[in-house]
């Protein structure tokens, strides 16, 4: 029997659903983010039960599915007033678990919670669409289809009062046409578990909608291509122009155009990114350390890490606004004198006051040393956030936004390396200008998502010990 799970897979790569039956073995173990996506869906998913209120029917699981989807109906039907949640479901050979069924004078209202923020994405739809057509089967009156999702303008006003946290939208018509290629998609399904692994290369569908955990696996049967491929052009400007490059003149590596051939605002980036591919070195152009050469001194090397939770624990957050909890300041007094300085905390109390305080005693705000960042959109966004929610530090922390200085864009007019793969992600650049300090390094903590897991473990797994968490915070 297939689930809503199998489809969804199903809808985002036929060999995900395949591995996932056959050779499961085959996921990544260390990846983050699974655990992170299944925290926050059960999270939110309790929320939303508080919601419906106290008198729910909760059918018990069972291993016999269509036992279990026959009596969870009988439940339905003979507390008509009741809302339900969980409730199992069968149609054919789909099984579905619909999150609530809530009756009203018209019929239940098939609702579905996300933990997710307007606007609604397609695979939300799908999911909702798959839930209409199962349902069909089971002869209850339907009054209308919603997606439950959570509102992030709304403010966590504290007190454990969470009203407000959710938004109901109604997608009845809007899932309509998908509601009638449902059984394509089971067939489809079931013809890709009854055949051989699909022969498919890997591409966007492998992060979209989620991070797809065979990814690694996966990229070990792809098929051979060109050692430089014309899909290294970066941004949705380079990818359109190879797209446009390849299927006009039937370019495979970035090697093939001519450099008149690169156009657009970034024609000399493209020419750049093919010069440091033909030669198998490393690109800089004249005077590029112009620009950090004139920088004065004190100077501070700053990053953020901060944390997103879909139901916000402290007073005045939203919906997945971004919350630092960490901090690491490299200061240059003179050119190669540094000292280090650090913030974090794993209390489980709102962080961002404590993060407010000892930036103060680090970084002077009266002071005009810039502070560097790489993609300054992510610090300079957490810093004008901070300021709205602590207006008493509001002064210092906009003058900190005004000296900041973002390498990013240095980088990207300035420099390029083959190793980067088209990339300027700061895990593409740093290997390539300091060896040896590759994020693989960094073991378990290696990326923004992994820091948030170990954030979470930290701060809130209850079953945590203090030597793990210890573990933890040095890490």
């Amino acid at each position: 029997m297939l689930t809503k799970t199998d489809l969804a897979s199903f809808r985002q790569c036929p060999r995900k659903l395949w591995l996932e039956h056959h050779r499961r073995d085959a996921a990544d173990p260390s990846d983050p983010t699974t655990w992170r996506r299944a925290r926050d869906g059960s999270i939110v998913g309790a929320k939303a039960r508080e919601h419906l209120g106290a008198d729910l029917i909760w059918p018990p699981r069972s291993e016999d599915i269509r036992a279990s989807a026959t009596h969870a109906l009988h439940l339905l039907r003979t507390s008509p007033h009741s809302p339900a949640v969980e409730v199992p479901l069968v149609r054919e050979d789909l099984y579905a678990r619909a999150d609530a069924l809530i009756p009203t004078p018209t019929g239940h209202v098939l609702q579905e919670t996300k933990a997710a923020t307007f606007p609604p994405k397609p695979h939300h739809l799908e999911d909702a669409a798959i839930q209409r057509w199962v349902l069909e089967a089971s002869g209850l009156p339907l009054a209308r289809v919603e997606l439950n999702l959570l509102d992030n303008q709304w403010r966590y006003p504290g007190g454990d009062d969470y009203r407000g946290l959710f938004r109901q939208l109604d997608v009845t018509l809007a899932i309509e046409p998908l509601v009638a290629q449902v059984p394509e998609w089971v067939a489809g399904a079931k013809a890709v578990l009854a055949g051989p692994i699909p022969e498919i290369q890997t591409g966007r569908q492998c992060k979209n909608p989620y991070p797809c955990p065979f990814q690694t696996y996966c990229k070990t049967l792809d098929a051979p291509g060109p050692e430089h491929p014309i899909e290294l052009l970066p941004d949705l400007a380079g990818k359109n122009l190879a797209r446009k490059l390849s299927t006009e003149r039937g370019y495979r590596s970035v090697l093939d155009p001519k450099p008149e051939e690169f156009t657009g605002k970034d024609s000399r980036l493209y020419q750049r990114i093919q010069e440091a591919h033909r030669s198998g070195r490393a690109i800089l152009e004249p005077g590029a350390g112009d620009l950090l050469s004139a920088l004065p001194y004190p100077r501070y090397y700053f990053d953020f890490e901060g944390i997103d939770l879909p139901v916000p624990y402290w007073q005045g957050v939203r919906p997945y606004e971004q919350i630092p909890f960490q901090w690491s300041c490299h200061v240059e007094r003179a050119p190669g004198q540094f000292e280090h300085f650090e913030f974090l905390d794993v209390s489980g109390n709102d962080p961002s006051l404590p993060c407010i305080e000892a930036m103060l005693r680090v970084i002077p705000p009266e002071g005009d040393g810039p502070i560097i960042v790489y993609y300054q959109t992510y610090e300079k966004c957490r810093l004008e956030e901070l300021a709205e929610r602590h207006p008493l530090h509001a002064d210092a922390l906009n003058r900190y936004i005004a000296r900041l200085v973002d390498l990013h864009p240095i980088v990207r007019d300035n420099y390029y390396h083959p190793g980067m793969r088209g990339s300027f992600s700061i895990k593409k650049v740093l290997p390539t200008v300091a060896p040896g300090m590759g994020y693989e390094e960094l073991g378990e903590v290696a990326d923004g998502t992994a820091a948030q897991v170990a954030y979470l473990y930290a701060a809130f797994e209850p079953g945590m010990s203090e030597g793990r968490r210890m573990e933890l915070k040095e890490k």
